[in-house]
């Protein structure tokens, strides 16, 4: 079998829309707790934590943009207002120093939703990788030992034969030999020699 490596699947088209592992409840039954590498532990946090921030990010999206849309409202309605009022000035100019700041956040945010998807799709490819390598691992030693059984089950099958065969012999001897002795001695003579026989065992 050719050698598995990270570098060799990661670029498989077959493998663009695979699926996150680790929301599958067959990869918990693939990977139990008690076969899981060091490997698989890392990769499977990994991929965990990125799903987290992933949804806090989308979160935090959407709670900014709340809060900006109303600083927009908070303006407008501040602009019908009396033009001399000094507290007017003051909160248009805090509402705008917050708008900016929302909107420099906005853009971070937006940043971190295209980089943590990319992210969280290299985690999850390696999590594939190291479990795929795992499982294979698993199936190769397992095929190993399977032709090793099936070995020494041919081999048991072919002594089991000729054990078969020698019974059979010893067998068909022994009712030969019984009969020949029973024809030639006679019924009473064999029966006290049966009875003599029995008793030196």
């Amino acid at each position: 079998m050719a050698q598995l490596t990270y570098k060799a699947m990661k670029d498989n088209a077959a493998l663009k829309n695979l699926p996150i592992l680790t929301l599958d409840q067959r990869w918990y039954r693939l990977v139990p707790e008690s076969v899981k590498t060091d490997e698989i532990r890392y990769w499977e946090k990994r991929v965990n934590e990125l799903l987290k921030k992933q949804g806090q990010v989308n979160e935090d999206l959407i709670q900014v943009k709340k809060i900006r849309k109303g600083l927009f409202r908070g303006i407008v309605n501040h602009m019908n207002q009396n033009d001399e009022d000094p507290k007017k000035q003051k909160i248009m100019d805090e509402s705008q120093r917050l708008i900016y700041e929302a909107r420099d956040k906005i853009s971070q945010l937006e940043d971190e939703s295209d980089e943590v998807p990319k992210k969280l799709r290299i985690a999850n490819m390696h999590l594939f990788f190291e479990t795929v390598k795992m499982c294979y691992e698993k199936i190769n030693r397992n095929n190993k030992d399977l032709e090793r059984l099936e070995a020494w089950i041919e081999d048991t099958r072919i002594k089991l034969k000729k054990n078969l065969l020698v019974k059979q012999d010893k067998e068909d001897m022994n009712e030969q030999m019984y009969s020949y002795m029973h024809a030639i001695l006679g019924p009473e003579i064999m029966s006290e020699l049966d009875r003599l026989n029995e008793n030196d065992e």
